[in-house]
């Protein structure tokens, strides 16, 4: 049985994290510090110590509460303008965050972060919050015979990949002409009635 949870507590850690999002947009992960935050958010450096074990643990939970999720396409739409409206949707969150927040994200997302901590359950909610709404779309694909089914894990890596790479690096924002030819290209290996 679950306890409940205290009011107090859940209001001083949602200020610990408006305080630290707050910083992280204005000045990066560098900004973030105990005593930033305990100052913009008026909550006790104890307080800030009994929600977050870490500096890194409080950024990780202030850079999942400013991940925003893909738009999910309409599920009437024929297979290829969901693909083209989940991938144009992606590529505008990630091309639109700033650069040391997609970073931290991206690194958060190594092999070494616990399931069990903030930087763990950022990495599941960046994962999660990608790879669900795609997930979606190809699994009715698949289930309808439209697409050959495929690990969907790899179409995420082959349709978001690059641009996350092109972010990272410092290469062009993708255009709508790419994300169509992205979208085409997967579809060519994975369309069921061109195997």
């Amino acid at each position: 049985m679950s306890t409940p949870t205290d009011p107090r507590r859940a209001r001083s850690r949602g200020k610990l994290l408006d305080a630290a999002a707050d910083l992280l947009v204005s000045g990066g992960a560098a900004a973030v510090t105990v005593e930033a935050v305990t100052r913009l958010s008026g909550v006790a450096r104890t307080t800030l110590y009994r929600n977050f074990p870490s500096t890194d643990s409080l950024i990780a939970a202030a850079f999942r509460r400013l991940l925003p999720a893909p738009e999910p396409p309409p599920a009437d739409l024929p297979l290829r303008e969901q693909l083209l409206h989940l991938c144009a949707s992606m590529t505008r969150l990630i091309q639109d965050a700033p650069l040391q927040q997609s970073m931290l994200g991206w690194l958060a997302m190594g092999r070494g972060a616990s399931e069990d901590d903030e930087v763990g359950q950022l990495r599941r909610g960046v994962v999660d919050s990608y790879t669900a709404p795609l997930h979606a779309v190809l699994s009715a694909a698949e289930a309808d015979g439209t697409l050959v089914p495929g690990d969907r894990d790899l179409a995420v890596a082959q349709l978001a990949g690059p641009v996350v790479l092109a972010r990272m690096i410092g290469l062009r924002a993708f255009t709508p002409a790419d994300v169509e030819r992205l979208v085409d290209d997967f579809l060519r290996g994975r369309l069921a009635d061109e195997s």
